[in-house]
């Protein structure tokens, strides 16, 4: 009798666990997809100029993925190009205006992929009612692409924080920070920079 017992306890058993499985597999499945529907993603090229090496452009690779990772949300992917020289029209008191070398950058695109340029030379805009005003970066969200120098970051290993900054204000069509919090990565600098303090982004500018 115990015998007659056991096999159709046993196919209970084996359902039960073959349900479960299943069940667990299509909601694995669909929280999968769900994910990928929903995370942010972007290719981003690195184009270096002039100077500035694709050495030197592969390293920070590595920091800009490890901090991207950290602060934003999405799947990144970086590419490294090989560097070009920088547009000679103006150029004034050794400052390179950014409009040529955005407009190069946006020349370059060929599908969805976000180009961020490199320099170490001097950059300019004509902003704060001032023409060929010195600045770090400038983006331009409607056409993905943006430049940094490091000419004016003191600490040359604050210098993935302009990078984020631009990439923000490119991809995420972002403002500044609304707070002015002086530790978040998104504060206008309004000329004056302080990358050293800049640690996060804070609760307004994570939810841009």
């Amino acid at each position: 009798m115990k015998k007659f017992l056991f096999i159709p306890i046993a196919l209970t058993c084996f359902a039960i666990v073959g349900f479960v499985t299943y069940y667990m597999m299509n909601r694995s499945g669909e929280e999968i997809n769900c994910t990928e529907c929903l995370c942010p993603e972007a290719e981003i090229y690195l184009q270096p100029f002039d100077d500035f090496s694709k050495e030197e452009a592969t390293k920070l690779v590595l920091v800009l993925q490890t901090h991207f990772d950290e602060l934003i949300y999405g799947h990144w992917e970086f590419r490294v190009l090989d560097p070009i020289a920088l547009p000679k029209e103006r150029v004034v008191d050794n400052k390179h205006h950014v409009t040529p070398i955005l407009n190069l950058e946006a020349s370059k695109l060929k599908g969805k992929e976000i180009i961020i340029g490199l320099t170490h030379q001097d950059i300019s805009a004509d902003i704060h009612q001032q023409k060929n005003y010195g600045i770090v970066g400038m983006s331009r969200p409607g056409q993905q692409v943006c430049l940094v120098s490091d000419k004016r970051v003191k600490n040359k290993s604050d210098y993935w924080k302009p990078i984020l900054h631009e990439f923000i204000h490119t991809f995420y069509n972002a403002n500044h920070c609304p707070k002015d919090d002086p530790k978040c990565i998104m504060k206008d600098a309004k000329g004056h920079g302080n990358f050293g303090v800049q640690k996060y982004l804070c609760d307004a500018c994570k939810h841009n």
